[in-house]
């Protein structure tokens, strides 16, 4: 290092050098990754909601079909609080919709709404 004129340290041809420049550059990406994460996971979680909104779905108009209410209560009570289940019982079929609520991250964000459908044909004999 060479001394300039008004005492400014030279370093490399800048003043003053440019070793903080690091540190706020690895701030910055360890601030992104933070994000990167935050959103990946949360989707995650909507879309794990996703798969088990169908699952419930399925298993709820199957267990319908045959009329067997305790196995519907017991897939009804493994859903989270913010699900609502509607079933209908046409000519033909037993057709099932689940909705769920999801806030993937917490109070802060909004919702997202998932929900699925199936349908089944009664067994024979049944309703």
């Amino acid at each position: 290092m060479r001394r300039k004129k008004n005492n400014r340290v030279w370093s490399r041809g800048v003043v003053g050098g440019d070793q903080g420049m690091v540190t706020v550059e690895m701030a910055f990406a360890a601030l992104g990754l933070g994000l990167a994460l935050a959103i990946g996971t949360g989707f995650l979680g909507v879309v794990l909601g996703q798969v088990q909104c169908g699952d419930a779905a399925a298993q709820i108009a199957r267990q319908e079909a045959r009329d067997d209410v305790a196995a519907v209560n017991e897939i009804t009570g493994r859903l989270p609080d913010s699900a609502s289940v509607h079933v209908t019982h046409e000519s033909d079929r037993v057709v099932v919709t689940v909705t769920i609520d999801l806030r993937p991250w917490g109070t802060y964000l909004p919702t997202f709404q998932v929900h699925s459908t199936a349908s089944v044909v009664p067994e024979a004999g049944r309703r």
